[in-house]
């Protein structure tokens, strides 16, 4: 708050110091053109004395001749003056800006100036003894050659075409129109007017035609692209024309069924808009969903065209019984109100799935596993060079068959081969080796779906010494049923 009292006063002080200059560089003007003014009276009287001195030959004529320069050049020091004053006291004002929107929907600005000299005219006909001093422009108050410009207050740059616009003249009391496309919206702006040497700016606040009767609708991100199964949001900026207080209706036209939308306000759904007093402008959103599948309308790649309108309540119930039609372009043009066309560009989305019946091995040390995935395509678009690679333990190594898969359509699917060799060197344990892949949709590389296989090492079983540990059991056995034989018959 102490800042913007401390911008207030000093800004105060400028303006005041500003007037002080300006009434005392006025006064002093006065002043001298008192002085001038009595000096060429003076040089002119002369001048005439010298000329009845000359014809009776009472002076020479160098005499007179310098009596006549004298008499020249306090005419043109009157003169200057004269002009001077009269160019602080001629003015040009700015009565009104008016946005508006011509027939092609372009903002423009019309800037009314008008002359503000009417009140000199007494104040000229104080020298209308002297008018032969004055040019004609200054003779009649009118002033030529007023330039008019509009510029951003935030940088200073000319926000308008053409940019700048030359009134050749304007009568006294009378006005003139200077009339703008706007090259950026603005809601307020400086008027920049150069005349007579002068250069004035006006920081304005536009005002709004209101003789339309129309709410201006527009987006920056009017043609946009989703994927199947998800959505898009266009931010809609809304600008009255209208100086009635009445709701709008909200319509969004030519959109296929299979898309649905909601339009937003923050994060309220409405369908209506009213604005309140003093505010001319509104932010919404329009969401659109994109269904899952493509069919006859939704085809991937082709632009659909719709439009999102704001009505007056009439001219909404003329339309609202027709809303499931499409409207041709004529008929959308012959509907009343603000229309933003809009457009969607739906993409196929690719999705890649990969199914094994088994993640889970026991091998011996030395063996390999063999296993077979499925790839599958789960998106709305083909997916093209598909490799399954595989991130495996250092010295480890694969075999998958068939190492590219150049294109696979939606709903498709392909068996892959794969073999997984240890390390020579592997020895007992649990190791995991991740299958992932690699795809493209469009150009757009598909997220990979990655799955783990786990491998479980054994040791392997000693067969040789097993047969030798059976021989000498049996042997065992055998030896000590013949001892036991042996000892019985004794």
């Amino acid at each position: 708050m102490n800042k913007i009292v401390r911008i207030l006063i000093l800004t105060s002080s400028m303006l005041f110091a500003w007037c002080l200059c300006f009434s005392q560089d006025e006064a002093t003007i006065v002043l001298d053109l008192k002085k001038t003014r009595a000096d060429y009276e003076i040089a002119k009287q002369k001048f005439e004395n010298n000329k009845k001195l000359l014809d009776e030959r009472a002076i020479s004529l160098n005499d007179f001749n310098q009596s006549k320069n004298e008499l020249l050049s306090k005419e043109v020091d009157y003169q200057k003056l004269l002009l001077r004053l009269i160019s602080v006291q001629s003015y040009i004002i700015v009565e009104k800006a008016t946005k508006y929107q011509d027939a092609k929907g372009n903002r423009r600005v019309k800037v009314t100036v008008k002359s503000a000299i009417e009140g000199n005219q007494e104040y000229l006909n104080q020298f209308k003894d002297h008018f032969d001093v004055f040019s004609p422009e200054m003779r009649s108050g009118k002033i030529y050659n007023v330039f008019v410009s509009l510029v951003n207050i935030a940088d200073q740059i000319t926000i308008s075409s053409p940019y700048e616009y030359r009134i050749p003249s304007i009568d006294m009391g009378n006005e003139a129109i200077a009339d703008f496309e706007l090259l950026k919206d603005m809601e307020n702006l400086q008027v920049v007017l150069n005349y007579n040497g002068k250069k004035d700016q006006k920081n304005i606040y536009l005002e709004k035609d209101a003789s339309i009767n129309s709410i201006d609708i527009s987006s920056t991100q009017f043609s946009q692209e989703a994927d199947l199964s998800s959505q898009a949001t266009y931010d809609l900026s809304l600008e009255k024309f209208s100086s009635d207080d009445d709701a709008y209706r909200i319509m969004i036209l030519n959109l296929p069924k299979q898309i649905t939308y909601d339009i937003l306000d923050a994060e309220s759904k409405v369908s209506q808009i009213k604005f309140l007093q003093g505010v001319n402008t509104k932010k919404l959103s329009l969401k659109v969903y994109l269904p899952d599948r493509d069919d006859d309308i939704i085809v991937m790649d082709k632009p659909i065209t719709f439009y999102c309108a704001v009505l007056t309540n009439a001219e909404y119930n003329k339309i609202v019984e027709k809303n499931n039609q499409i409207f041709s372009e004529s008929e959308i043009k012959n509907i009343l109100g603000g229309k933003e066309k809009l457009e969607i560009i739906p993409r196929g989305k690719g999705k890649i799935e990969v199914n094994a019946p088994n993640l889970y091995h026991e091998i011996k040390i030395g063996d390999s596993v063999n296993m077979k995935v499925v790839i599958r395509n789960a998106g709305t678009r083909r997916l093209d060079n598909i490799k399954v690679l595989l991130d495996m333990p250092v010295n480890w190594h694969s075999n998958v068959n068939p190492e590219l898969i150049k294109e696979l359509e939606p709903n498709k699917e392909v068996e892959v081969d794969i073999s997984i060799i240890p390390a020579k060197d592997e020895g007992v344990g649990a190791q995991e080796v991740k299958i992932k892949t690699e795809a493209l949709a469009d150009n757009r590389r598909v997220d990979s779906d990655d799955k783990t296989v786990r491998i479980q090492i054994e040791a392997k079983t000693q067969v040789l010494w097993i047969i030798v540990l059976i021989v000498l059991l049996i042997g065992l056995i055998v030896g000590i049923v013949i001892f036991g034989i042996k000892i019985s018959k004794r």
